[in-house]
């Protein structure tokens, strides 16, 4: 798997814009694209709580991500949320 970042893209003329269209790039820079939530609970009888968030650009990733990150407890639960998906309720 190989990433440009921004600073590549700007040195190599076929990472330019007009070179990559119509190519299917999936990784054309470091910086993850989404906010994944990390919930988690070491007890069946209490909720999921947030314990902190990762950067990734898939599923997959937010998950290697977050049981590598969050590995301090014995969880018998961990979720991953986009954060993009949460809903506003009741907003202050």
């Amino acid at each position: 798997m190989s990433y440009v970042s921004e600073y590549d893209a700007l040195d190599d003329p076929t990472t330019q814009p007009e070179a990559l269209e119509g190519k299917n790039v999936p990784h054309r820079h470091v910086m993850a694209d989404r906010v994944w939530l990390v919930l988690a609970r070491r007890e069946y009888e209490k909720p999921l709580q947030q314990v902190g968030t990762v950067e990734a650009d898939d599923p997959e990733l937010a998950r290697v991500y977050a049981r590598s990150i969050y590995d301090e407890f014995a969880w018998i639960e961990m979720v991953v949320v986009p954060r993009d998906a949460m809903v506003t309720v009741i907003a202050s």
